[in-house]
């Protein structure tokens, strides 16, 4: 059995006025969908609520259900299989292919470690207590410069402070995923061989930030999102 994992971090959207026919489905289909995602080889996913915008991070086993010619597992879709849930949901448009999806896929520009060799990706008797999707909007001239800085951040200093921490983005807006109690395995050599992360992290970032302006003080720039569902270990 194949140790690749590959990470994932969507977005979908409920359609206009069905948040709470959305909820009440879901809640209905929790048991079966939770079924499905395992067979599919899915070794966690969360699903994060900001409006009627959907977040997913989902950690699918290549390789863990392949058939008897040892093909790769196909990637597992969370709402598409579910008739109910999938009928609430809008469609994204398909660039370059036939028909659109449920799930778009948000781009990784950060991640505090990835799977290697040197360590199990998911240890044996490590449980979360908390998984926590945030929300945040980058001002628009400033992408290139959060990108670039968290580029460097992440292999300059790789495994610096969780483990499971990641960023994705869609446009304006990046979305952060992380699992507490954090984990930090032993060092490891990054892409970089430089030294230039700025020392003082907060104060280089808050100007790449467009701040929510109807939320608390302690979530200005990084909105705590709802999480409405979750299938892991032990599950």
């Amino acid at each position: 059995m194949s140790n690749e994992i590959e990470r994932i971090i969507w977005i979908s959207a409920i359609k206009p006025d069905m948040e709470e026919a959305f909820l009440t489905e879901l809640a209905g289909a929790d048991a079966s969908l939770k079924k499905r995602l395992k067979q599919q080889g899915v070794e966690t996913c969360s699903v994060f609520r900001e409006g009627r915008y959907l977040f997913t991070y989902l950690e699918q086993l290549q390789g863990g259900n392949s058939d008897s010619a040892g093909s790769r597992v196909e990637r597992a879709r969370l709402w598409a299989a579910e008739e109910k849930l999938s009928a609430l949901l809008e469609t994204w448009p398909s660039i370059g292919g036939a028909g659109g999806s449920l799930e778009l896929r948000m781009n990784d520009i950060f991640h505090d470690d990835l799977p290697q060799p040197d360590v199990p990706w998911r240890h044996p008797d490590y449980r979360p207590t908390q998984r926590v999707g945030s929300l945040s909007r980058l001002k628009p001239d400033q992408y290139a410069s959060y990108v670039f800085l968290h580029y460097q951040l992440q292999e300059e200093k790789p495994r610096l402070f969780n483990k499971y921490y990641m960023i994705g983005s869609l446009g304006e807006y990046i979305f952060s995923y992380q699992e507490l109690p954090a984990i930090v395995e032993p060092p490891r050599k990054g892409l970089l061989s430089t030294k230039e992360t700025p020392p003082d992290w907060g104060v280089a970032m808050e100007p790449h930030f467009e701040p929510w302006t109807d939320k608390p003080e302690a979530e200005r720039l990084w909105c705590v999102l709802e999480e409405l569902f979750y299938m892991g270990r032990g599950e």
